[in-house]
């Protein structure tokens, strides 16, 4: 469906559904509509009920009629900007386009839903293409120059990734022609070309401002580059993350408009690019998809709200006035490996924000959605992993109660096993630990890694494996039993793959033969 063969339009506002009808010209089949308040979209529907009225007037069969119910904590009474976007042919919006929304209990039905009348109306006049451009809360300007009011300040750090991240950063000097914003990236000691790509950057644009530190990881290079920024709100991306659409940043200053509360942040989504130059493997879809061991977006519900387990500074936005002083109370700068820092930060801020009488909230947005370029082999997941275990000790020093919300606890008590006198050398259990790790890099290079159903589970398995190994790893001191937490690891192993192992035991598993 192009932009000049659409028609329809916004009957109402009211009883919690907003209601109208849309088709194409001619009306050859249902079009699908999306709901979009204050510049955010949210449900999406085929225009397919029927209304005797279009049919009447010959609108094709009538099918054409379509009801999108509006999310409830929109019926605030205050006015909001409300538009129907058309698939491939703009939006449509009610006369007036602002509007106080009703309550659900205003209007039972709405008005698709109703009985035909007996004599049916013509429907109010036809919005003909081109439709409206779609309606943003966040103002369309031009590039802003240096010296302009800034919104929106863009956060990066970039270590070592010249050629993607000078990609991400024309990418969002593009989106930051729709809402003003500076783009403010710390090179966190890189040892490739991305300071002569920073320094082409930053001369041919004024609204991009770059700096050069020690390498020490991105906590301290985020802290540096939001106490540069001037922006009321500042907008936390990844070096390998582009937004694929130039709407991203509006997105997000359309919802902290939306939810103006100190406290409350926004996380868009993240996914692989869909293009063949960056396949996704049998990992990559493990890692975001069930087994979650990257990023939780599997089982999130759009457009609700989270905690601060789910704060991903490669795609979140938060007030700049959050924190008083970014350099003293933004990111742990102890965290010198990228792991763990953006939910310890979520976690302190919001403590100290219930102490004030105030709440820390993550609203999800998956309409601010970021494609992430970093391809991941077996091989290059568990060394992250082990890395976020080591991580997770630092968390868990600064919070030692949280050892559960880190899938820890069973962990932290072996370690505390008052011992049994064994001096069995731990030596022995790493060397399990390896060598089920290579069980799947033979199976990732020679045998269809994601072809057999347990594979999930193996990787699932081996993923955690190097998590809590990372951990044990970095314990210190004469009481830590670090054999009890071997063993423990290897209880966990046995527990959620017994029946892989078996069979592998048995020799039937896919490249090993009979026995």
């Amino acid at each position: 469906m192009t932009a000049d063969v659409v028609q329809g339009f916004v009957d109402s506002t009211s009883g919690g559904i907003v209601a109208g009808w849309a088709s194409g010209i001619p009306p050859d089949g249902p079009v699908e509509v999306e709901l979009v308040i204050d510049g955010l979209p949210y449900t999406k529907a085929l225009a397919a009920r029927f209304r005797d009225d279009l049919a009447q007037l010959g609108i094709g069969s009538g099918h054409h009629g379509f009801s999108l119910p509006i999310p409830t904590f929109f019926f605030d009474g205050q006015p909001h900007t409300v538009a129907v976007r058309v698939a491939g042919g703009g939006e449509l919006r009610p006369d007036p386009p602002i509007t106080v929304l009703g309550t659900p209990a205003a209007a039972p039905l709405a008005p698709a839903d109703l009985p035909p009348p007996a004599q049916p109306q013509p429907p109010r006049p036809v919005a003909r293409a081109p439709l409206a451009s779609p309606t943003l809360a966040a103002p369309t300007l031009a590039a802003p120059a240096l010296a302009q009011t800034v919104e929106l300040s863009v956060i990066m750090p970039t270590y070592g990734r010249g050629t993607i991240m000078e990609a991400s950063v024309l990418r969002y000097l593009q989106c930051a022609k729709h809402v003003p914003s500076e783009i403010i990236v710390v090179d966190d000691g890189s040892r490739d070309d991305t300071p002569d790509r920073l320094a082409r950057l930053a001369a041919a644009h004024p609204n991009l401002t770059t700096r050069r530190v020690a390498n020490g990881g991105p906590a301290q290079a985020r802290n540096l580059a939001a106490t540069l920024a001037r922006g009321r709100l500042l907008m936390f991306v990844g070096d390998d993350v582009t937004p694929p659409s130039d709407d991203f940043l509006s997105i997000h200053a359309a919802a902290h408009q939306r939810f103006p509360e100190r406290g409350t942040a926004v996380l868009g989504r993240i996914a692989w690019p869909d293009r063949a130059e960056l396949p996704v493997n049998a990992v990559m879809a493990h890692i975001q998809g069930v087994g979650e061991q990257q990023f939780g977006y599997h089982h999130m519900v759009p457009y609700s709200w989270y905690d601060w387990r789910l704060f991903y500074s490669s795609n979140v936005s938060v007030k700049r006035a959050l924190v008083p002083d970014w350099q003293t109370h933004g990111y742990d700068s102890s965290f010198t490996l990228a792991a763990f820092e953006d939910p310890e930060f979520a976690l302190r801020t919001g403590v100290q924000l219930k102490e004030m009488g105030e709440e820390f909230r993550l609203f999800y947005a998956p309409a601010a959605h970021l494609v992430h370029h970093h391809p991941y082999t077996v091989a290059g997941f568990l060394a992250r992993q082990v890395s976020v275990g080591m991580m997770a000790q630092r968390f868990l020093e600064l919070h030692p109660g949280r050892a559960d919300d880190l899938g820890l606890g069973a962990v932290q008590k072996r370690l505390a096993d008052p011992g049994n006198g064994d001096d069995f050398p731990v030596e022995h259990y790493f060397a399990i630990f390896e060598g089920l790790k290579s069980w799947v890099l033979v199976i990732e290079n020679h045998y269809g890694l994601g072809q057999q159903n347990w594979h999930a589970d193996l990787l699932k398995t081996v993923f955690r494996l190097a998590f809590m190994e990372g951990f044990i790893r970095v314990q210190a001191g004469a009481q830590v039993n670090i054999a009890s937490a071997c063993r423990y690891i290897l209880e966990d192993v046995r527990s959620t793959m017994n029946r892989a192992i078996a069979t592998e035991v048995l020799g039937q598993l896919p490249g090993f033969g009979l026995v």
